[in-house]
């Protein structure tokens, strides 16, 4: 408790400090950002009546050497259980509570998921940092825009975009420590190597990018003999990305991206929790085919996506699971005068899976399902300051019928003064979460049939430019979920009762001078008649301070602290996080080294329940750019 007091203490003196200096900074305009992910449309923020957290190239490259789920793990409101432990680590996410299966990941807009899994959720460790341009964080309910995915929030992760030049490259490698706190030393237990081709050439652009990890060093479980650690288990992951893009004229744009991914890692046994040689092999192959056409009053969009998935695991038995997904997404946005506007689309998928486990078969061909679901959206902007999104989708499914889901999200932006602005916003929308098809083709035999999910939420909050340079918003959430699926006994049942959730958001920012930042987040959960959220801490607080020393030269320094999460009956003890980075631009800038220390305290902490969490380790490494 005194060491988060002291670091916490630090931080505050450093925000006094500061002030004196701010006053005498000269005032400049701040850029007004834009964000995609909440109206599917380039939408100015100041305009969105939800919290969107955007993380931009500039902020990616400040955190090199991280990996994706550390990442997303720091934003607010976003836990990622699992990002602290072995990089083989199955991984948790939760948007306000929100479990895997609530939260939509998309990729460059375009929903990804795994239907032969449990969640039917994405796998976030097989993405590389360093493929990734941005991420928007949208947080709140968005089923009308993403489907029964996104019931409480939605990460939109943008790949790395072409040059305008016609030839351009980067080459990223890092060597890193990968140890746990007990047995902490210096050693290259983590490689990486990246490279990415990119330019455009007439009409057409082009990207290929290549990634190469290599992991070692940690136990996936936890030893219980502190002087005879367990066995190291090994994580490996490969990537390959490449994205064409056809300019026709300044109107119409095709585009073609394929990727393929392939996540190696071995672990232990967690029942009974004992060392082990298990490993599973995952394959992943997606294409998505994309088309645009631009015109005077809107844009129309076209989108169709193939996922194919391949994964082998031995633990006490050997155990298959394929699964497949056909999908696409059209839909148009017609500005019918500058205050007003309509996205109308209809998105669709078709899924597949087969299942060779111990624990049941499904044969190819026999666990189906589809769905279509036409959907629309306003959204209408004055000049005095109003704001309205309200929307409806229909999800037409082929196992559960019809189910309309909708929204209204109003919004409204005081003029405090020429450069203070006061947003307050609410929103009211519903959800509807299909059950997997690994949870339907499992079900309890007393259950005749799952029954779908159903979600409402409620939200308010307030975004306020207090000063020039500072900032502040606070969000308020209720959600009241009812016939939740539950595990029970290997098999998938419907919970009896409702499920309620409840908590408050807050991020405040601050710029005393021009090439400091500073940011402080605090999250608070509350749940109420569930048990099967699982490793979700009620309290979390994290602090980050930005510093450019000199125009070449950056220095970065965060805290997370996460408090107690209960699993399984049992309670972990809350942690804290102390994080350094720097990056060194050398040679004209072609030149970038980088460095950071995670865990510099070496916490001694479990991320997840018996498992292993990584302590102090350090990475160095170097991005070239030609």
């Amino acid at each position: 408790m005194n060491k988060q007091l002291l670091i916490v203490g630090a931080i505050a003196t450093l925000l006094v400090s500061t002030k004196s200096i701010a006053q005498e900074q000269e005032k400049t305009e701040k850029l007004e950002e834009v964000v995609v992910t909440a109206t599917k449309t380039a939408t100015n923020k100041k305009n969105v009546g939800k919290i969107v957290y955007k993380l931009t190239s500039k902020d990616l490259e400040q955190r090199k050497g991280k990996t994706l789920t550390e990442v997303l793990n720091e934003v607010p409101g976003v836990e990622i259980n699992g990002a602290q432990s072995n990089r083989g680590q199955n991984l948790g996410i939760y948007i306000r509570g929100g479990r895997n299966k609530q939260v939509a990941v998309l990729i460059d807009g375009v929903n990804v998921n795994d239907p032969s899994s449990i969640a039917g959720d994405f796998d976030l460790r097989q993405l590389d940092l360093n493929q990734v341009e941005s991420i928007e964080v949208l947080k709140g309910a968005s089923s009308v825009l993403y489907g029964s995915g996104a019931a409480t929030g939605v990460i939109n992760i943008v790949l790395k975009k072409s040059s305008k030049k016609e030839f351009q490259g980067t080459f990223t490698t890092s060597v890193g420590s990968n140890r746990s706190a007990e047995h902490n030393k210096f050693a290259a237990d983590e490689l990486e190597a990246n490279f990415n081709f990119n330019g455009t050439v007439g009409k057409v652009d082009y990207l290929l990018g290549l990634n190469s990890n290599n992991s070692s060093g940690l136990s996936s479980i936890e030893s219980t003999d502190k002087n005879n650690p367990n066995k190291e288990d090994k994580v490996y992951r490969q990537n390959v990305l490449l994205k064409l893009g056809y300019k026709i004229d300044n109107r119409i744009k095709v585009g073609l991206e394929g990727s393929f991914n392939k996540f190696y890692n071995e672990f232990d046994s967690s029942y009974p929790a004992g060392d082990a040689d298990f490993f599973a092999e995952t394959e992943q192959k997606r294409a998505v085919f994309s088309t645009d056409f631009n015109y005077s009053k809107g844009e129309l969009k076209a989108r169709g996506f193939y996922t194919k998935i391949d994964r082998n695991s031995t633990s006490s038995s050997n155990s298959i699971f394929k699964g497949e997904v056909y999908g696409f997404d059209v839909f148009n946005n017609y500005k019918i005068f500058p205050e007003l506007s309509f996205v109308l689309g209809v998105a669709g998928q078709y899924q597949d899976m087969f299942q060779d486990t111990a624990y049941g078969n499904i044969e190819e061909g026999t666990a189906k399902q589809h769905h279509y679901d036409p959907y629309i959206s306003a959204n209408y902007n004055t000049e005095f300051g109003l704001n309205v999104n309200a929307g409806a989708r229909m999800n037409i499914h082929n196992e559960y019928g019809n189910n309309l889901v909708y929204n209204v999200n109003p919004s409204f932006n005081f003029e405090v003064s020429e450069k203070r602005n006061l947003k307050v916003f609410a929103s009211y929308s519903t959800a509807f979460i299909t059950p997997t098809l690994s949870e339907i083709f499992n079900k309890d035999d007393s259950v005749e049939e799952l029954n779908p999910e159903k979600d409402f939420t409620v939200e308010g909050g307030f975004e306020l430019d207090v000063l020039d340079n500072l900032m502040v918003n606070a969000t308020y959430f209720y959600r009241e979920e009812t016939d939740k699926v539950v595990w029970s006994g290997g098999k998938y049942l419907n919970n009896d009762g409702t499920y309620n959730l409840k908590g408050i958001e807050v991020l405040l920012s601050y710029t005393p001078i021009k090439d400091l930042v500073l940011t402080g987040d605090y999250t608070f959960i509350n749940i109420e008649g569930g048990t099967s959220l699982i490793n979700l801490p009620k309290q979390k607080f994290g602090a980050r301070v930005n510093y450019n020393i000199t125009p070449k030269t950056f220095a970065g320094a965060s805290y997370r602290y996460t408090g107690e999460r209960e699993t399984f009956g049992d309670v972990l003890n809350s942690y804290s996080l102390v994080d350094l980075f720097l990056n060194h631009k050398i040679l004209k800038d072609k030149v970038t080294l980088f460095g950071n220390v995670t865990n510099l305290l070496n916490e001694d902490f479990q991320d997840v329940s018996g498992y292993t969490a990584r302590g102090r380790n350090y990475k160095l490494g170097v991005r070239l750019q030609f």
